[in-house]
């Protein structure tokens, strides 16, 4: 039985949420990787940032690793000062305590 708190889709949901409200500065450290590793215990950045001009393809291809995997999603993007940002898709259990304390630090 899962006792996580959030599904991943939740984690992307609230952290996506939160995070329109963040200052710019603040927005612009989880775009980085060693940022997000230390506030969320990840190993990539927590969001992917691209132009607003970028096309469907432009965007699909960005969320993508080294081995074509999806690592982001757009499913919960959101727009500020004309660039777009997704989320990772990266989330296990042992992420939880972090995604907790930061919702509770930033809500």
């Amino acid at each position: 039985m899962n006792n996580r708190p959030y599904t991943n889709n939740e984690i992307q949901e609230k952290i996506s949420a939160a995070a329109k409200n963040l200052s710019d500065a603040d927005l612009d450290k989880l775009c980085k990787k060693d940022h997000s590793k230390v506030m969320f215990d990840i190993n990539m950045p927590l969001f992917l940032r691209v132009p607003e001009h970028f096309t469907d393809a432009e965007k699909s291809a960005a969320v993508k690793d080294k081995k074509d995997q999806d690592r982001w999603t757009w499913e919960y993007e959101f727009k500020r000062n004309g660039f777009i940002y997704a989320i990772s898709t990266q989330w296990y259990a042992r992420n939880d305590e972090y995604v907790q304390r930061w919702l509770q630090k930033v809500q």
